[in-house]
């Protein structure tokens, strides 16, 4: 009886213990009844905490897996393009340390928009398989959370990531592309990136062709075309023809110098005058007339608008630069998506192997591309609307990753 006793802390024996005594008189009251307080509680405070701290819990461990992904991914992307053709410059004497590491350090950019969205998958497929063999998700559940409140974090992070890439795929990105090629084009590696080889403008004006602009090549940044000709229509018959050999912008108009004018008369009857040097009747700015030396990925998503709404009006076919237009945002969000389908992935693997989780990340984001690649290649052909060529990959893995997380509610 009295080991029995002792071996309860709450229960210890009074003073008036002992054979004589009556039924309960040298017990001293106990706590209320329930079970004692062991070390189940004691080590899991979370679940006394209440859900805000647990979700806060799983931003904590998504962090780590997502900067690890971000790192993996780096590596492996860098060192099989970019460095390899630095370090090939170095060898053979082309560029100096310096020239070599400002080039690295301006195409890492372009690079992060591709490894964020591949980084959000794998380190969400990590965190939540870490957290499912470690039987936390089923703690969770039993705190009172949700399977979406479980997953709700990061979903909520691969916003942010989408939200980020965006801006810096409008900000970032084409500034830095742009500096890295003028790099490769001092070192000899790249063509001049602010001449343009035969320029051709149209210019419409009530939804009829006015001018024809050829030119032998334009250089941005003296402003000034070189061996130009511009063809001007007055009621859809060719009017005038100049030929020049430079024109130049100054202040706010362009300025043909050491050029002839033609003007057709009626029949076979043509006109001509020489000139040193005369206002050209050219619309076209500077600016949107460097657009057309400039790679889509050289632009932001806005420049390009501007520039393919500049040659929709010149009656230019624009479907592959509608493509690239609706890439700038469809790629970024792919972070969102990734982050849909990695939540229940991780959740269903049951299992924390990096090795696992990498391996399954590979092989979501190699369908992936296929499927962006194939869609984009039916929409250049205008067998697909451009905006459904870009996005039908994140369609497709949006609305899996949906199904998926219904299912596991």
């Amino acid at each position: 009886m009295n080991s029995r006793l002792t071996s309860r802390p709450w229960l210890k024996p009074g003073p008036g213990s002992g054979a004589g005594a009556s039924p309960g008189a040298g017990v001293s009251p106990g706590p209320p009844p329930g079970p004692p307080p062991g070390p189940a509680l004691r080590h899991r405070p979370l679940l006394r905490s209440g859900p805000g701290l647990l979700e806060r819990y799983i931003y904590k461990e998504l962090l780590g897996p997502l900067l690890f992904s971000v790192a993996a991914f780096t590596l492996i992307m860098v060192a099989g393009d970019l460095l390899f053709q630095l370090a090939r410059m170095l060898v053979d004497g082309q560029v100096s340390a310096g020239t070599a590491l400002a080039v690295f350090v301006l195409g890492l950019p372009r690079v992060m928009v591709l490894v964020l969205p591949m980084s959000t998958l794998l380190g969400t497929l990590l965190c939540y398989s870490r957290l499912s063999a470690g039987s936390e998700v089923v703690a969770m559940r039993a705190a009172g959370m949700s399977l979406q409140r479980v997953m709700a974090p990061a979903v909520a992070l691969a916003v942010v990531v989408s939200v980020v890439t965006v801006a810096l795929n409008e900000t970032v990105v084409p500034a830095a592309n742009r500096r890295s090629e003028r790099i490769m084009w001092e070192i000899g590696q790249r063509a001049n990136p602010f001449v343009q080889r035969n320029a051709v403008i149209k210019e419409f004006e009530g939804g009829a062709l006015a001018r024809l602009i050829y030119a032998g090549s334009y250089d941005a940044g003296e402003k000034a075309f070189k061996d130009v000709t511009v063809q001007e229509f007055e009621g859809g018959r060719l009017a005038r023809i100049t030929e020049a050999a430079r024109a130049r912008w100054e202040e706010t108009r362009w300025w043909f110098e050491d050029g002839v004018v033609y003007t057709i008369l009626g029949g076979d009857r043509v006109a001509s005058v020489r000139f040193a040097r005369q206002e050209a009747r050219i619309a076209h700015r500077p600016s949107q007339v460097a657009r057309g030396s400039l790679t889509p990925m050289e632009m932001s998503a806005r420049e390009l608008a501007d520039y393919i709404r500049d040659l929709a009006g010149q009656g230019a076919d624009v479907t592959s630069l509608l493509v690239e237009l609706y890439l700038k945002i469809a790629i970024p969000f792919a972070s969102l998506v990734f982050g849909l389908v990695g939540a229940p992935l991780g959740i269903r693997a049951h299992r924390a192997s990096t090795s696992l989780g990498f391996g399954m990340s590979i092989l979501i984001i190699f369908v992936y591309y296929v499927i962006m690649s194939l869609s984009c290649a039916v929409a250049d052909r205008g067998s697909m609307p451009p905006v459904l060529g870009a996005w039908l990959s994140n369609i497709l893995f949006g609305t899996c990753g949906v199904l998926m997380i219904a299912r596991k509610s």
